[in-house]
């Protein structure tokens, strides 16, 4: 394997590594904190400011595991010329690389939404609720919901890391 492919394969495995460890800490250690702060403003205030540092992070890495995916894949010999090729996606590799794709555009998909636009909003509302005042039942159930699709991207993303070791290694069975 050439330098500049294995360097490439390092950004790729390390970039993972670090966005997909970061969504976990976030889950597991985060969220149970905030969710047991007083008053839960201030712990939604921990989180917020805790996953905008995340964010920005985030978003470069998923940046560089598209781009070093695609410079990896070519370095296997699946460039982009390859995907017009006659019955490519019904190999095994096509195949499983098509399911990768789909998952990687509805990750994005989902974390965009997630980061832009549902988690400001409520952002935004949490700022209304007055110091010490219990939030809403509504604003309450929106945190929930923003807490599982975080969670939900979070299954993807460990699904997706899955399915680029089946494009190194195989399809187990």
């Amino acid at each position: 394997m050439p330098v500049w492919q294995f360097l490439i394969v390092v950004v790729h495995v390390f970039s993972a590594i670090v966005w997909i460890g970061g969504a976990i800490f976030l889950a597991l250690v985060m969220v149970p904190i905030a969710r047991g702060m007083e008053p839960p403003a201030m712990g939604l205030l921990f989180l917020r400011r805790a996953a905008l540092r995340f964010r920005g992070i985030a978003w470069v890495l998923l940046a560089l595991l598209v781009v070093s995916g695609a410079a990896a894949l070519d370095g296997r010999g699946i460039g982009f010329d390859r995907f017009g090729e006659d019955g490519f996606w019904s190999t095994e590799i096509g195949t499983v690389l098509l399911v990768k794709f789909v998952l990687v555009g509805v990750l994005l998909v989902m974390s965009g939404v997630h980061d832009f636009v549902l988690g400001p909003r409520l952002a935004d509302l949490m700022q209304l609720v007055p110091r010490g005042e219990q939030p809403p039942a509504s604003m309450v159930g929106a945190r929930k919901r923003l807490i599982m699709l975080a969670r939900l991207n979070l299954l993807i993303a460990i699904s997706v890391a899955v399915i680029g070791l089946m494009l190194v290694r195989g399809v187990p069975g």
